[in-house]
C-alpha cells in the first residue's frame, strides 16, 4: 500500500498544478490521521479524510489571520475575517500511508473565501485577466547545479496553471515575455513607456489587467560547489551529513504585480525557502522534470507556488474589474471585454479618461479621471461588448484606450 501511495504521489506532483478548480479559493495541503483496522479499513480512511479536510480549513484560517495587506501606504491587518471562510472543496488525495495501526491521508483542497466584495463570489464575479511573465535569474550561474535554467520560464507556466484554479481569474502563461530590464535594480515603480506600449498591445489582445513578474534572487546551495580534488572521506561524510549542511539549497523570489493599464507597480512581496537538494552537482536534472519533483527542494517549491497563487488572489480578487475602450461613435462605446468575462446587458460601468503626464525627467505618469458618467451594456459577445452613454462620447472626449471600471 505504501509503495503504491508513493508512486501515486510522484504522479500527483507532476500533474498537481494543472488541475482545474471551481471557485476563488486558497489551495491548502493538510494531513489527517485515524485508527486503521483490517475489519473496516474504509471507516479509518474516511475518518482520516474528514480530519484532513478539517485541518485544511483550520490552516486556511491561520494563514489568513497572519496575512497583511498594504493599501495606500497603510497596513491593514486581517482584512479577511476568519468567519468568512467557506466550504472545503476540490479535494485531491496526494498521499495515503498505513503504519502501526494508523492511516494517514494527505490532501490538497480548495478552501473558498468570501470577502466583502462582489468579485469574491464566482456566481457574480467579473473575470479578471493577468499575464504571468518571465522570472529572470539574478545569478544565472546558480542554475548550473541541476541545470535549472528553465525555471525562468517554467515558473510562469506553473503559476499560471495554479491561478486558473480560480474561475474568476484568467491567467495567461507569458513566460517567454521578459519585462524585467535589469534584475539587479528591479522592481521599477513604473514600467518604462516603450516597454509598456509593447505590453499594452499584448494586454489588449488578451484583455490583461495585471502583469505578474519577478526576479529569482537565489538558487544557491548552502555549500559552495566547485572543482576540487577527490576525497573519499569528505564525500562519504557529505553523503551521510546528519545536519544537512551540504544538501540545503535556497530559493528566493521577489514577486511584482504591475497594473497593465498604467504600468504602475501595485504590489511586491518576497518568498524565501530552503530545502534539501540531493542530486549530484553535475546531474542534468532539469526544472519541472520527474527527477526535479522527486527532490525535497522540488516538493517544497510546489508549496511556494501555491502560496504565491494564494497571495495574488488575495491581492487582486477585490480590485475593480477594468476594460479598455476600443471604439466610440456618438453615444455608443465598445469595450475589450465580453460575456466570457461575466458582462451582461444592463450592467453599468463607470467611464474614466486616461491622461498621461510627464515629470521633470520626461518620465510618464498616468492619471485616471472619473467622467462621472456610466456606460450601460446593451450587447455582448464572448470577447467584446458595447453599450450606450447618457451623453455623446465627443462631449466627454472619450477616446480609444480610455477605460471603464466596475466598482
Amino acid at each position: 500500500m505504501k509503495h503504491i501511495a508513493t508512486a501515486l504521489l510522484h504522479v500527483a506532483l507532476f500533474t498537481l498544478l494543472l488541475l482545474p478548480g471551481r471557485a476563488v479559493a486558497l489551495a491548502i495541503e493538510a494531513t489527517g490521521q485515524a485508527p486503521h483496522t483490517a475489519e473496516d479499513p474504509g471507516l479509518g480512511r474516511q475518518q482520516a479524510l474528514q480530519r484532513a479536510m478539517a485541518q485544511a480549513s483550520s490552516q486556511a484560517a491561520s494563514w489568513l489571520s497572519s496575512t497583511r495587506q498594504a493599501r495606500d501606504g497603510i497596513l491593514e491587518i486581517d482584512t479577511l475575517r476568519l468567519r468568512s471562510l467557506g466550504k472545503v472543496s476540490n479535494v485531491r488525495i496526494i498521499d495515503e500511508q498505513i503504519s502501526r495501526g494508523q492511516i494517514s491521508v494527505t490532501i490538497i483542497a480548495d478552501v473558498d473565501i468570501a470577502q466583502g466584495c462582489k468579485d469574491s463570489h464566482p456566481e457574480t464575479a467579473y473575470r479578471k485577466s493577468l499575464a504571468v511573465t518571465h522570472f529572470p535569474l539574478e545569478q544565472p550561474q546558480e542554475a548550473n547545479n541541476g541545470y535549472l535554467h528553465e525555471i525562468q520560464q517554467g515558473l510562469a507556466t506553473l503559476l499560471a496553471y495554479e491561478l486558473r484554479q480560480s474561475s474568476t481569474f484568467d491567467a495567461l502563461d507569458a513566460g517567454s515575455l521578459n519585462i524585467i530590464g535589469n534584475p539587479g535594480t528591479a522592481p521599477v515603480r513604473m514600467l518604462p513607456e516603450g516597454t509598456l506600449t509593447t505590453l499594452l498591445h499584448s494586454s489588449e489582445q488578451h484583455q490583461v489587467q495585471y502583469l505578474v513578474s519577478g526576479v529569482i534572487r537565489s538558487l544557491a546551495p548552502h555549500q559552495a560547489i566547485g572543482p576540487r580534488d577527490p576525497n573519499i572521506l569528505v564525500d562519504l561524510y557529505r553523503q551521510a551529513d546528519v545536519v544537512d549542511r551540504y544538501h540545503k539549497r535556497d530559493f528566493v523570489l521577489d514577486l511584482f504585480i504591475h497594473d497593465a493599464l498604467t504600468g504602475t507597480l501595485q504590489h511586491q512581496q518576497r518568498y524565501h525557502m530552503n530545502a534539501d537538494w540531493n542530486a549530484d552537482a553535475h546531474a542534468k536534472v532539469g526544472f519541472g522534470t520527474p527527477a526535479f519533483w522527486q527532490q525535497p527542494f522540488g516538493q517544497e517549491l510546489r508549496s511556494v507556488i501555491r502560496a504565491i497563487s494564494n497571495d495574488i488572489q488575495l491581492q487582486l480578487t477585490c480590485e475593480p474589474f477594468t476594460a479598455r475602450i476600443t471604439r466610440t461613435r456618438n453615444k455608443e462605446v465598445w469595450i475589450s471585454a465580453g460575456s466570457i468575462d461575466g458582462l451582461k446587458p444592463g450592467d453599468r460601468l463607470s467611464v474614466y479618461r486616461r491622461l498621461t503626464h510627464y515629470d521633470s525627467q520626461m518620465r510618464p505618469e498616468y492619471e485616471l479621471v472619473n467622467t462621472e458618467h456610466s456606460l450601460t451594456i446593451t450587447r455582448t459577445q464572448p470577447n467584446l461588448a458595447s453599450g450606450t452613454l447618457d451623453v455623446d462620447s465627443e462631449t466627454l472626449n472619450i477616446q480609444q484606450d480610455d477605460i471603464v471600471i466596475a466598482h
